[in-house]
């Protein structure tokens, strides 16, 4: 379609300028990404690049340009790699060919880590590279001598079961901004590059349906509430996320990123382009609705390993997270409204609980930035996986509920190392008025009034670099409850504060439970006017767009006027 075509000659020119930047001496990106892309699709600049791609493909060979493990990251360089065999092979020195193949074929280029992405990542630049070596009579040296027709018929078949498991129980890193484009990265080279008919169907239905999962929990990109491996830059600024990134360059850009720069180069390359389906719900949705899923536990040691551990599967196969999000005309509002713990038994995978996971945010409409969330910053080490503003890593100490128009957190820190007070992302600057009331904090944005309390009161920080966006609430024991309205129900910000002090907020710190407005709040669930409600939701997508029981494989997308059946058991979209 024509305004694809123009999004990819703007993106394209983006890491040309990039590239261009690098060359004159800006510090060069560690996998050599643009440098890649530009030899691939600029053939006049081959002869200076050779010897940069050369350098790419031998990342065992030299110290790692980050500093860490070589294994870390190599397969995030295998998966760029890739395009070189099926878009420019011939066009590549000696030297070069010789790189590649001392890459794929001699060196051990599968993560030291485990999350799903790297597996997945790995799986398919191992395939695809099995697969341009078909009859080549080479063997992968460093994967037990297999034969290239060995690894293209298991990984295939690990590939295929991996994205089948997560079509019918949602991803383990549950929509996250940052992996879930590292996913639309792999699936857009695999829809390129697979010879096999079926495997290319599979890839671009699940990439349909990464982008309608994000859709239907956002409105102009903003992708609201609840969000699984979420780091602080993103969670601060919606623009710094890999898939609003993809929004914009799919569906027109929004908040000035006209220039789409960062949209990953695979998807450049590569063939895919989203259903017609999909954006008439992009663009065909009406105002408010409620979307409610159930996503499944990020099992890192299952897909990792040699082969898929069934039996540690299996002991998850019934633990959900259960997330809801209003999307409004004004605002979202989202968040896990209960999440099941890892079974004792799975070991080497309940380490994972609430990772780098952003639990609840209301989401406003002006700016990538206008945003509120509450959080418990960890530990003194701010370390990646329990931080300053996402994450609950070992600690477990919070418990979160959202509806409509509330949203209400617990937490409880016990863990002596932890810090004692949580904090709050309010950039104070956005709202048109303030009213400082005790406990409570009274905002004012364009359309709508917003209250925050804060059972242990506050403080503004007026000291870092998050100065006038951070407010902090001293202690072990808290309560932060959040109510946002229509600014038209009320005649002023001060009625506003009123009505919403009329309400009592009851919290006992000691039973760990809070009441407001007949909503109940305990650890391990909550009510509403006395009507507990039930987990699992028993729907992995239940939106008016797009809805899917729990591991029936079949998702039924709408907009209203027309209907598709995503039929995963069948591989086929009807």
């Amino acid at each position: 379609m024509d305004r694809l075509e123009s999004a990819r000659k703007i993106a394209a020119a983006a890491v040309y300028a990039n590239e261009e930047r690098q060359w004159n001496g800006a510090p060069m990106e560690p996998y050599r990404t643009p440098q890649i892309f530009r030899f691939i699709t600029d053939a006049a600049s081959r002869e200076r690049l050779m010897d940069t791609i050369t350098f790419a493909a031998d990342w065992f060979e030299h110290d790692n340009v980050m500093g860490r493990d070589p294994r870390g990251e190599a397969d995030f360089e295998a998966i760029r790699l890739i395009p070189l065999y099926f878009t420019c092979y011939d066009a590549l020195s000696g030297e070069a060919k010789e790189a590649l193949e001392r890459f794929f074929l001699r060196r051990d280029y599968s993560s030291i880590y485990g999350s799903e992405n790297h597996a997945l990542m790995y799986r398919v630049s191992r395939y695809l590279a099995a697969q341009f070596y078909l009859g080549s009579g080479k063997v992968f040296e460093q994967f037990d001598s297999l034969t290239p027709e060995e690894v293209y018929t298991t990984d295939g078949a690990w590939i295929r079961e991996f994205l089948d498991y997560r079509a019918k129980r949602g991803w383990g890193e549950f929509d996250s901004c940052g992996y879930g484009a590292e996913i639309m990265l792999i699936l857009s080279l695999l829809y390129a590059y697979t010879a096999d008919d079926t495997m290319k169907r599979l890839a671009g239905m699940i990439m349909d349906v990464i982008l309608l999962d994000m859709i239907c929990d956002s409105k102009n990109g903003l992708y609201g509430g609840a969000h699984g491996r979420i780091y602080p830059p993103t969670a601060l600024d919606t623009k710094n996320s890999g898939l609003f990134r993809i929004y914009n360059y799919y569906f027109g850009a929004r908040f000035g990123m006209d220039s789409l720069s960062g949209v990953p180069t695979a998807l450049l390359l590569s063939d895919y382009v989203p259903s017609d389906i999909v954006y008439a719900v992009e663009s065909g949705r009406t105002y408010p609705y409620v979307n409610r899923e159930m996503k499944h536990l990020h099992m890192c040691s299952v897909w990792s390993g040699k082969e898929i551990d069934h039996e540690t599967l299996a002991l998850v196969d019934d633990c959900f997270i259960n997330k809801q999000t209003y999307v409004g005309e004004r605002y979202l509002l989202g968040g896990v409204n209960h999440q099941d713990p890892y079974p004792d038994a799975a070991v080497n995978d309940k380490g994972y609980a609430h990772h780098q996971q952003h639990e609840w945010e209301l989401t406003l409409p002006g700016d990538t930035t206008h945003k509120i969330f509450s959080h418990h910053p960890g530990d003194p080490g701010y370390h990646k996986i329990h931080n300053r503003w996402t994450g609950d890593y070992g600690c477990l100490c919070s418990t979160h509920y959202t509806n409509e128009n509330t949203a209400i957190s617990i937490y409880t820190i016990t863990k002596p190392n932890e810090f004692p007070y949580i904090n709050a992302y309010v950039p104070l600057d956005v709202f048109e008025e303030k009213r400082i009331d005790g406990k409570y904090l009274f905002l004012a944005y364009p359309g709508l009034y917003i209250s925050l309390y804060f059972s242990s009161g506050y403080r503004v920080n007026n000291e870092d670099e998050y100065a006038g966006r951070e407010i902090l609430s001293d202690g072990r024991r808290h309560a932060v409850v959040l109510r946002v309205e229509y600014a038209e129900k009320f005649a002023s910000l001060a009625a506003f504060a009123e009505a919403i002090k009329a309400i009592p907020v009851v919290y006992d710190p000691e039973a760990r439970t809070v009441d407001f407005d007949g909503i109940h709040v305990y650890y391990h669930g909550n009510a509403e006017q006395g009507v507990e409600n039930v987990y699992p939701y028993g729907m992995l997508y239940d939106s008016p767009w797009m809805k899917s029981v729990w591991r029936s494989g079949v998702i039924e997308i709408t907009d209203g006027n027309q209907t598709a059946v995503y039929d995963f058991n069948r591989v086929e979209v009807r």
